[in-house]
């Protein structure tokens, strides 16, 4: 009897293994993540209400949303002045909350905007069960700032940061949104799809693109979004204001390649920095300073009619 080839037998092997687990095991590996880190951190710094009556926020708001979903989110205004220079939404990312960026929030009412920190559905917080990569989380945000502006607790003019997978919620976001002025993208994906490929790469590196697209079908089937609705190349497209890409070369959980599909697809005002040192973890977090110098020069207008990426020394 022949010996079948190694390549054969790793196949079945493969196989083997990707029958023990069904399409719904792995869908729900996309859309189930691991968010105690995000709420831990938030558990360790008091309630909402301890941290208005210390001043550590200036207020706190939670909404509903129509799938039942409510939100929570502070808001800390800016120090005092005649009025606020205009809004900084600030969205974190997969797995994290918005207590990681209060120090960042604080930074920027420093700088004279107010600062609008939510927990994404599912982190933090918020309530959900299921991640979405901004196919919900967008329309969650808009809901969450439209009645804050409706409330008259933030003013204009609205600019929108983000980090990772809230990078990618910053720009569908400012896509479905108008009035922002700005966007600032920290380490953003390209798009919904190819983050949950490589979520899959991790769990079931063999897997075929047939059976990929069938566990993100029956993701959306359970998650209750639109797998299409997530792409930030098609999104960034779509956008009138200035969008500044910040990324580290280093980046192996989302490859700086992203930024510079999102740089190719988006028209000016637009600017890519490329951070030769820097991964994924380290980004913003760590380098405040530049985060601060991106929001003013988004809300200055000065971010270049044309331009090439631009590498850090």
């Amino acid at each position: 009897m022949k010996r079948k080839p190694l390549a054969i037998w790793s196949a079945i092997a493969v196989s083997a293994l990707l029958a023990g687990c069904s399409t719904d095991h792995y869908a729900r590996q996309l859309i189930q993540q691991d968010t105690s880190y995000g709420r831990i951190w938030e558990a360790m710094v008091g309630t909402s209400g301890q941290l208005v009556e210390t001043k550590s926020i200036s207020a706190a708001r939670r909404y509903t949303m129509p799938d039942k979903t409510e939100i929570d989110v502070w808001v800390i205004k800016a120090l005092p002045r005649p009025r606020p220079r205009g809004t900084v939404l600030v969205i974190h990312g997969l797995c994290d909350s918005k207590v990681t960026y209060l120090r960042l929030a604080r930074m920027i009412a420093d700088k004279g905007f107010d600062v609008i920190l939510p927990d994404l559905r599912a982190h933090g917080r918020s309530t959900g069960k299921y991640v979405t990569y901004g196919a919900l989380e967008k329309q969650d945000l808009k809901r969450v700032v439209d009645e804050l502006l409706k409330e008259g607790l933030v003013p204009g003019p609205l600019y929108a940061l983000g980090q990772s997978m809230g990078a990618a919620v910053a720009i569908q976001y400012a896509a479905i949104e108008p009035s922002v002025k700005g966007v600032m993208a920290v380490a953003p994906s390209r798009d919904l799809r190819t983050t949950c490929r490589r979520l899959i790469n991790n769990i079931a590196p063999f897997m075929s693109n047939e059976d990929f697209e069938k566990v993100l079908a029956r993701a959306g089937e359970i998650g209750g979004f639109d797998p299409n609705d997530g792409s930030s190349v098609d999104a960034i497209a779509e956008l009138q204001c200035p969008v500044l890409l910040m990324h580290g070369k280093l980046d192996v959980a989302v490859p700086y390649t992203d930024s510079e599909a999102l740089y190719a697809a988006a028209n000016f005002p637009k600017e890519l920095r490329l951070d030769p040192l820097a991964g994924h973890i380290g980004m913003p977090i760590g380098r405040e300073a530049e985060i601060l110098k991106g929001i003013e020069k988004i809300a200055s207008g000065t971010i270049p009619t044309t331009s090439q990426p631009v590498s850090e020394p």
